[in-house]
């Protein structure tokens, strides 16, 4: 999705020959890597989905959250093939196409509801206590699936009347066109940003004014933690791409002219494409915050050795 068809006075062969090799020193570890820690977080929020049913609305957030994680990962091998050579039919080439941006923006919906769902229960505890049950947070992932699965209608005609392509160049006029992109920037980052950058801040100040008030700072920290590093990966991942976007948006629609701009602007833009998919692998330190979250939860509520200790003997003696 990176370039304008190449014109006489403009040739763009040297910018992706660069991003070719950037990204095959990018996407071979983050591959690797990102495939390892996603099913290990798949399999840690399992456990903890099991233990108890407080932690069941989070532990289902971060599943769904790998599982987009993932068919990113295993898009990428594919991706970096089908950049290079002609794909061998353009149904193929849509389905990498749509599995990878499928996971682009069901991260962005699946960490917004997250920021979300945090807000609501620190802010309003005792109303959406009820909200907050495993049917109903499945409910809501399912929801998020379907709108990606929805939105990824526009990829079909990605490439139009296009005769040479390669797989995510290339695109048709179509595409960049003001009905597609603006929806798209809009609802798809810019809604989704204002709404986590809103709960981030207020949850925040929140914790930080209840920090003389209350005995779990311990929980409370980790908690401030996990609400800083989310923001920041989503703010790493997902903004240098959708600005590269909307520059790319002012090309295909004339508002920028001069070759020099629109060779940097394609090498922009396909750079923060290529580093927005270490998101895959920034994600585990959202899961590391989360699960020293619970961890610190379940010491706070786990009774200590010596009070055991005075219960047991209360109840010898009794």
């Amino acid at each position: 999705m990176s370039q304008a068809p190449e014109s006489t006075n403009c040739s763009f062969s040297d910018v992706d020959e660069l991003t070719k090799t950037l990204q095959l020193a990018v996407h071979l570890p983050t591959f690797l890597v990102g495939l390892l820690l996603n099913l290990l977080a798949i399999r840690g929020f399992g456990s903890f989905l099991k233990r108890r049913r407080d932690y069941a609305a989070t532990s289902i957030y971060m599943i769904n959250l790998a599982i987009f994680d993932l068919l990113l990962v295993l898009s990428l091998p594919f991706k970096m093939a089908l950049s290079r050579v002609q794909p061998p039919s353009p149904a193929f080439c849509t389905l990498v196409e749509c599995l990878y941006f499928i996971s682009m923006y069901g991260s962005i919906f699946t960490i917004s509801s997250i920021s979300l769902d945090r807000f609501l229960a620190i802010q309003y505890p005792l109303l959406v206590s009820h909200l907050r049950s495993p049917r109903k947070t499945l409910g809501i992932c399912f929801a998020i699936w379907l709108l990606v699965w929805t939105g990824s209608i526009p990829i079909y005609s990605f490439h139009g009347q296009v005769e040479t392509y390669t797989c995510f160049h290339n695109m048709s006029d179509g595409t960049w066109s003001a009905q597609v992109f603006f929806p798209l920037e809009v609802f798809g980052f810019l809604l989704p940003m204002g709404v986590m950058s809103f709960c981030s801040y207020r949850n925040i100040r929140t914790l930080l004014s209840r920090r003389d008030r209350t005995q779990d700072w311990v929980q409370q920290k980790a908690c401030i933690w996990t609400i800083g590093a989310s923001l920041a990966v989503f703010v790493v991942s997902f903004l240098p791409v959708h600005l590269g976007f909307f520059l790319q948006f002012l090309v295909r629609n004339g508002f920028i002219v001069q070759c020099g701009a629109k060779r940097g602007i394609s090498l922009f833009l396909q750079l923060s494409l290529c580093f927005s998919n270490i998101n895959c692998c920034l994600d585990v330190f959202c899961y590391y915050f989360v699960i020293k979250e619970f961890r610190a939860d379940l010491m706070a509520h786990r009774p200590s050795r010596v009070r055991l200790v005075l219960q047991d003997t209360v109840t010898t003696r009794g």
